[in-house]
């Protein structure tokens, strides 16, 4: 019994010893963190969860890592590590949301991993969200399936938020992507007429992102400059810089003039 007390006195005693010493290395991190040593802090705590996965002290450390990497050090690698860590841990179903969402975030913005992209928003698009929130990852999901070029999927994404109810700039937003996906998809009827309902629908956003320029790209690939130019000097008199756009309209008067048939094609 005498020895059975003496172990269960060193366990207890080695136990504390380690926990002590998880402490010990997060005030390390932290001080670390605060001058700056950003390197160091990551890889402290990276130990920190190593040591004991499953315990309270990785998940404090997987929150602190994950601000470092990300806000400080820019390491988005490692913030993707603590994050998921997080996702899987943490007793907090609003912070394994709030973790998994940027998750998704990094892939998609700081890494441009769009694979993972799609795979992070599905499993986010899964979660009881809020309209927002649910407008926001779907259309990163289009917008990942778009820069993959599966333009395909992308064009379904969009149709299905179109779908729900939206907020006008949430429609723009929406609408925007779905034009750029025709462009890319080499339909360019449909393209144009997606970008004249955008600035019909939405003149003064149109107005402010110039979105009549896309048209008269569009227009130009399918020669017809009539409209192109059309299109250039309706925008004349809000334009910041007119000079642009006349040295654009000049242009599209020449290759029109160009065309064949005198004077170029009939309209």
């Amino acid at each position: 019994m005498k020895n059975l007390g003496l172990w269960i006195l060193f366990t207890f005693t080695l136990c504390g010893c380690t926990l002590s010493l998880d402490w010990f290395h997060q005030i390390r991190a932290k001080q670390a963190a605060s001058r700056g040593d950003f390197e160091t802090a990551i890889r402290i705590l990276q130990r920190i969860r190593q040591h004991d996965p499953d315990g309270p002290r990785a998940v404090t450390a997987s929150r602190l890592g994950a601000r470092v990497a990300q806000l400080e050090a820019k390491d988005y690698s490692s913030a993707v590590d603590f994050y998921k860590h997080l996702v899987l841990k943490s007793d907090d179903s609003s912070e394994r949301k709030s973790a998994q969402k940027n998750v998704a975030q990094i892939y998609f913005e700081n890494l441009q991993d769009y694979n993972q992209a799609v795979y992070e928003y599905e499993r986010l698009l899964k979660l009881e969200l809020s309209n927002d929130e649910a407008f926001r990852y779907r259309l990163n999901l289009a917008k990942s399936h778009f820069h993959l070029n599966n333009l395909e999927q992308a064009d379904h994404e969009i149709d299905t938020i179109l779908t729900r109810k939206l907020e006008p700039d949430e429609v723009f937003d929406a609408k925007l992507l779905k034009a750029n996906v025709e462009v890319a998809n080499k339909n360019l009827a449909g393209a144009a007429q997606s970008w004249e309902e955008i600035l019909k629908e939405f003149p003064e956003r149109s107005k402010r992102e110039k979105v009549a320029l896309n048209l008269v790209v569009v227009y130009e690939e399918m020669k017809d400059f009539g409209k192109a130019i059309e299109t250039l000097e309706n925008m004349r008199g809000d334009y910041p810089n007119p000079e642009f756009l006349d040295i654009r309209i000049n242009r599209l008067k020449e290759r029109k003039t160009n065309l064949p048939g005198a004077g170029g094609l009939k309209r």
